[in-house]
């Protein structure tokens, strides 16, 4: 696997300013609160052995396996992107071949169950993990489970990487910086992201700035100003909507001029504007997105009856932020930060799964960012190859520019250069 992958390798800059890697046997924690990068700065730890040709099991608690794989993939390409790879196909194959991923959603996970598959994969796939990576532990269950996991990576002598999801306070148990050789926290600084290694102590800032969405390095040379550093390709992206009128169209159409892929998903009964991308889901694949009305009705603080369109719209909204690493929504938010009418339900899914979160409110006229506690105000660019686009059917003038413009500032500078 081609090293200049990694030109912007946050694990290779950030390892100059520690004194050493985490090492066989011991642990370290990436902790932040919700929607930070945590995930996406694992997958640069486990990358950047991968890229040795070392073995990594990836567990993953909150996540299923594709949407895990997914993630590689886009982390994968923004670096791939960002070193100039030929060969990205290949490398991608590479690192397939020397990772396992499992995943616990919907399932408790415990350690013993976790040394369970290790000897499982051993016995069965002669897989021998040179590195483990767990993700999606808050701080509270890092802290009942950090003996057991240092007594893991004790006898297995690999290391352990684990992700932390702390409170708005940005605070970590004690226990868990005691028991780690590295602790990094990651912390929004304007439109970046600033990396402290935290200890028993102190804290120590390391003088990096990282792009907020792949974690890749922003060197002294970029021109942080100029959105196209943040944005991918047109030609790799690809837009998961609805199709319908309003807002999923305009995204559509913003789509088609730019040369952005579509897939529009649809069911029985579902009246759409657009066919270009267009994916009708069968019943099965609408069932695996499948809620109780009532839970939706409690998330987002009004009443969904059965005997409608309502749940299979639901379960599509489901499909399309599941896919997506980011989420934009023309809409309007409320007093109690839901956003109006059923789209409101991909803002809540956006919000649960940590996903990058911007909504449009038309009555304020400006863009909102989930900053993991609140709105906040911001300008948003397209930084993710899947991303999804929905909102409201009444859209307004400005609703409309907003979604132009939202392509314009991801995509316009590299017009000249494609």
């Amino acid at each position: 696997m081609p090293r200049e992958i990694y030109e912007r390798n946050p694990i290779r800059v950030l390892m100059e300013h520690l004194e050493r890697p985490v090492g066989p046997g011991e642990l370290g924690a990436i902790v932040a609160r919700a929607g930070v990068g945590k995930s996406a700065m694992l997958v640069h730890v486990a990358l950047e052995a991968l890229l040795r040709d070392v073995g990594v099991l990836h567990v993953s608690l909150r996540d299923s396996v594709d949407h895990v794989r997914s993630f590689y993939d886009e982390i994968f390409s923004a670096a791939a992107r960002a070193g100039r790879v030929r060969d990205r196909a290949g490398a991608m194959v590479a690192a397939e071949r020397h990772r396992m991923i499992h995943s616990y959603r919907d399932k408790s996970f415990s350690l013993e169950q976790l040394r369970a598959n290790l000897s499982m994969l051993a016995e069965v796939a002669q897989f021998t993990p040179g590195l483990i990576v767990i993700d999606g532990l808050d701080s509270s269950a890092a802290a009942e489970l950090v003996a057991e996991l240092a007594l893991l990576a004790g006898d297995l002598q690999v290391p352990v990487w684990m992700t932390v999801r702390t409170g708005a306070d940005g605070s970590v148990d004690d226990s868990v910086i005691a028991a780690t050789a590295i602790t990094l926290r990651l912390s929004p600084d304007g439109r970046t992201v600033k990396l402290t290694e935290v200890s028993s102590a102190g804290s120590r800032a390391i003088p990096v700035s990282l792009e907020p969405s792949t974690m890749l390095v922003i060197g002294d040379d970029t021109d942080y100003a100029d959105s196209s550093v943040l944005s991918p390709r047109a030609g790799d992206c690809t837009l998961y909507s609805g199709g319908a009128n309003g807002a999923e169209a305009a995204f559509g159409e913003a789509c088609e001029l730019w040369g952005v892929h579509e897939v529009n998903f649809t069911f029985d009964g579902h009246k759409q504007s657009r066919t270009r991308g267009r994916y009708a889901l069968s019943p099965r694949e609408l069932a695996a997105g499948d809620v109780s009305l009532v839970y939706v009705s409690r998330r987002l603080n009004r009443t969904y009856s059965e005997g409608s369109l309502i749940r299979k719209v639901l379960q599509t909204l489901w499909h399309m932020v599941s896919r997506s690493q980011q989420v934009f929504v023309i809409g309007q938010i409320q007093e109690d930060g839901t956003v109006v009418g059923g789209t409101g339900w991909s803002v809540e899914l956006a919000r649960m799964w940590n996903k990058s979160l911007w909504v449009y409110d038309q009555d304020r006229k400006g863009w909102f960012r989930w900053d993991g506690s609140e709105w906040v105000v911001g300008t948003p660019v397209i930084e993710s190859i899947h991303f999804t686009g929905t909102g409201t059917r009444y859209l307004t003038d400005e609703g409309q520019a907003a979604v132009r413009e939202l392509f314009e500032r991801s995509f316009a500078p590299r017009a000249d250069s494609e």
